[in-house]
């Protein structure tokens, strides 16, 4: 195994292979390299980028009736507009995408890439790019991996969701050329866990890019049993689901290296990562124009969290023009100490549903509840569902000491945080399904996102 994983570093590390790569994917490289210094340019530089890509977009989203309609309301030359036109647009709603998908595409249908989102949250949603995306998802994720100290041919380990929709040899061939090693996590039992720790031992990956919660849940299991595990040599990306802080301490403290968090979704990808001064997220402006709003007044909110709305400056094939991802985040206008001065997310902080709302108006976020399960003996998985804004339910898998001490101790913690006069109902399950695309949801809220901001909007103005 060791000859193995010798030669598989000669072959993929070797400068003639990057070589071949720079030939073979020349406009790939080419983008890169201008993405790569438009993060170091002044401020006024990278406004008048996203600007001219803005423009761009706009002369081909015409083509669009959906699109027509709103680029006409400007009432003035697509050559004349400024960056602050963009909130003339309505916001874009998966609902919309659903009722006005085919009046939103630019280009025969035929030409583009039908997408379709997991659904983790809800219905599935179908949509389109062009096939010039994944030249942009390319270069995002090359500056994603240089971010965390990869280098070109370096070992890396994909604890990922969804697999390839290729043939196991072909899979096992692009892995082999690309130097990666992809783990399934669609079922991600103790057995798994064990079987991947052992085979990472072997591989010794450079890097991990990883769901959240997956390489948290690995890391739980390394920590129980004491084992220091000798890879990843260099960082762990985390993606896909929200990064809390306990759970950050967690896989640092077991893996010995830094997390770097990264931010994106199905239908805009690579919107922004986190750089090795770890105070912040670099909004990918290359590839997005973002805006926090609160959801009552629909004011730009700055330092403070606000629903996060994207322009895809990329896809050209089915535009997305302010975009309702259905996360919540807060923006900062500080220039990071690394030297980047790209625009920032201060933290996300999750999804606009991840939000326990009670009926006194408080408003908290998962992290501050969720926390306290970590610290309660006996609780191996649990998942917390909010029905209504009275009612709770809280599922747990425990390792069967002593269920009825397990329940009293979680119902003594959690209605401390629930107050007088709401009902919860805990439960012991065998196991908590986990969705088709591996995302693990430690809360739900029944209650609607609309009742969530305006108890939020409440404590702001109190």
């Amino acid at each position: 195994m060791r000859t193995k994983s010798f030669i598989q570093d000669v072959i993929c590390k070797n400068p003639i292979k990057m070589s071949f790569s720079r030939l073979g994917k020349k406009d790939y490289w080419k983008n890169l390299h201008q993405n790569q210094l438009i993060h170091h340019s002044e401020r006024s530089t990278i406004e008048r980028f996203q600007l001219d890509k803005l423009k761009k977009l706009l002369y081909v989203a015409q083509k669009a009736p959906y699109y027509n309609v709103f680029i006409k309301n400007l009432k003035k030359p697509i050559e004349n507009i400024t960056i602050t036109d963009l909130k003339k647009f309505p916001i874009l709603t998966k609902e919309i995408i659903r009722s006005e998908g085919r009046n939103m595409l630019t280009n025969n249908q035929k030409k583009l890439i039908p997408i379709t989102t997991s659904g983790s949250t809800g219905t599935p949603l179908l949509f389109y790019q062009d096939t010039d995306y994944q030249k942009h998802v390319w270069s995002t994720n090359m500056i994603i991996n240089e971010m965390c100290g990869w280098y070109y041919g370096a070992r890396l380990a994909r604890i990922w969701g969804c697999m390839p929709k290729t043939s196991k040899l072909l899979l096992n061939c692009k892995d082999y050329i690309q130097n990666t090693r992809f783990y399934n996590i669609a079922e991600l039992s103790e057995k798994k866990i064990e079987a991947y720790h052992l085979d990472m031992s072997k591989f010794k990956p450079e890097i991990i890019s990883s769901y959240t919660s997956s390489i948290y849940l690995i890391a739980k299991y390394l920590e129980a049993r004491k084992i220091k595990p000798n890879y990843p040599k260099i960082a762990i990306s985390t993606s896909c689901e929200t990064l809390y802080p306990h759970m950050r301490r967690t896989i640092e403290g077991v893996f010995g290296v830094k997390i770097f968090d990264r931010y994106g979704s199905r239908e805009v990808n690579g919107i922004a990562s986190e750089c090795e001064a770890h105070s912040g997220l670099h909004i990918f402006v290359e590839n997005v124009v973002v805006e926090c709003l609160d959801p009552i007044t629909g004011e730009e909110v700055i330092d403070k969290p606000g629903e996060i709305i994207v322009t895809d400056l990329n896809n050209y094939g089915m535009p997305f023009i302010r975009y309702r991802v259905g996360d919540v985040g807060i923006a900062t206008k500080q220039i990071c100490s690394c030297g980047r001065n790209s625009l920032m997310f201060k933290q996300i902080m999750g999804r606009d549903t991840d939000f326990l709302t009670l009926k006194n108006g408080s408003v908290y976020d998962v992290d501050h509840f969720t926390h306290k399960f970590f610290d309660i003996q006996g609780v191996k998985e649990f998942q917390f569902c909010q029905d209504t804004i009275e009612t709770f339910t809280i599922s747990i898998v425990t390792d069967n000491s002593n269920n009825q001490q397990i329940i009293d101790k979680v119902k003594k913690e959690i209605s401390d945080v629930l107050g007088h006069g709401s009902s919860l109902d805990v439960k012991v399950v065998d196991s908590i399904p986990k969705p088709a695309n591996g995302k693990y949801r430690y809360f739900i809220s029944k209650v609607s996102p609309d009742k969530i901001w305006q108890q939020v909007s409440c404590e702001q103005r109190n």
